[in-house]
């Protein structure tokens, strides 16, 4: 067990710097992308001038839509590849969207109308405290009234319907997922062979299995009073059983 939780430790900061992160998941669907920015337009009812961060980035999907839109975004990512590509994209496309390579839990030394944190880029850590860190840094970087949404999984359901295994291709490499629950978090080991690389390479995902319980507890302690709770991107009514997604819109008191 000692192990395993040294393993995952900081999965992070390997694999979404591997470029196999991004074969992997380089079908991620744009249009999923807008549709969730298309609600969060509606739910938060902000100003064209209002200053977004998009909290964990990634490759830039969720930050380029709401610069499209007209509102003035920040976007950090601990991973520099993911930097790098969303800066690429971003210029190619002749936007203005500031990104910095930094971690979470570190606010910026700047204030935001809105914060937010989208598809599951929240319980990447171990421990309990360091998830929570990540909300503290939202609360520093809030105006007063400013708005943080949390778009995260259904862990309820996810406890119940995860697949244990899969499996597949793209052009010459292959790829093996084993998912499993342990600690109190869903952890996915991928190992890729073929093509390129030389013998097996093995990566791991892990987050943490929080439910909405402790979300309510959790922004309670930090005065984040919520406002909508979602179950997916049409803005349906979240349900512990059946929602896909958990989503919480909140703002700061």
């Amino acid at each position: 067990m000692k192990e395993e939780l040294q393993k995952t430790a900081n999965w992070f900061e390997e694999w979404f710097n591997s470029p196999l992160y991004e074969k992997l998941y380089a079908n991620r669907d744009e249009e999923e992308a807008k549709q969730l920015i298309d609600l969060l337009e509606k739910t938060l009812n902000l100003s064209g001038c209002s200053e977004i961060l998009d909290l964990g980035c990634g490759r830039g999907r969720h930050a380029i839509s709401l610069a499209q839109r007209g509102y003035r975004v920040s976007a950090i990512d601990l991973s520099e590849e993911a930097i790098k590509t969303a800066r690429e994209k971003t210029k190619r496309m002749g936007l203005k969207i500031r990104f910095e390579v930094r971690d979470m839990r570190n606010p910026l030394p700047r204030k935001f109308d809105a914060i937010v944190n989208l598809f599951t880029t929240f319980g990447y850590f171990a421990r309990d405290e360091e998830n929570t860190r990540v909300l503290d840094s939202v609360t520093e970087m809030l105006d007063p009234g400013g708005m943080f949404v949390l778009d995260y999984m259904n862990s309820n359901k996810v406890k119940k319907t995860f697949q244990p295994t899969d499996h597949g291709r793209f052009r010459d490499i292959s790829f093996k997922v084993h998912r499993y629950i342990s600690r109190g978090s869903i952890i996915k080991d991928i190992e890729f062979s073929g093509g390129p690389i030389k013998g097996k390479k093995q990566y791991s995902e892990r987050v943490k299995l929080y439910e909405l319980d402790w979300f309510k507890k959790e922004f309670e302690k930090r005065n984040l009073q919520i406002d909508h709770l979602y179950g997916d991107y049409h803005g349906h009514r979240f349900d512990p059983e059946s929602s896909p997604r958990l989503m919480i819109v909140s703002h700061l008191e």
